[in-house]
């Protein structure tokens, strides 16, 4: 099962109760990271089985600092892999937030790929 609209998108794997909500946005700032947020909130309801999320940013190319604040509150939202939030994204914004706000690391586990991700929640589960 599949929701969204364009600028997000969830995607829901059944046999292993992991849901991947997607950005198709290219820029996060505050206001739109919150109104995708709202967004995020509000399809949950949605998928009241899911055990497990990725959140794949491979799209995003520019995070503002107060988007990544808004990125932090949604770990009260989302179910996390042990006491990670699970995220895939592109080495070179991996690389910009590495420098940038070294700190999420120790919220967040990382891939590059949802394949990698959902190997580490087989491996965690």
């Amino acid at each position: 099962m599949s929701t969204g609209n364009e600028r997000f998108s969830h995607t829901f794997i059944d046999d292993q109760n992991i849901l991947v909500g997607a950005l198709k946005e290219s820029n996060l700032d505050k206001d739109n990271s919150q109104e995708i947020l709202d967004l995020v909130q509000d399809d949950l309801s949605n998928y009241p089985n899911y055990e497990h999320y990725i959140l794949d940013v491979r799209q995003v190319k520019k995070v503002s600092n107060p988007a990544l604040g808004v990125l932090l509150k949604a770990m009260n939202i989302i179910k996390h892999t042990g006491s990670y939030m699970i995220l895939v994204m592109t080495e070179d914004l991996l690389q910009k937030i590495m420098i940038e706000q070294p700190i999420m690391f120790d919220y967040f586990a990382v891939f590059h790929s949802v394949d990698e991700a959902m190997e580490y929640i087989k491996a965690k589960s």
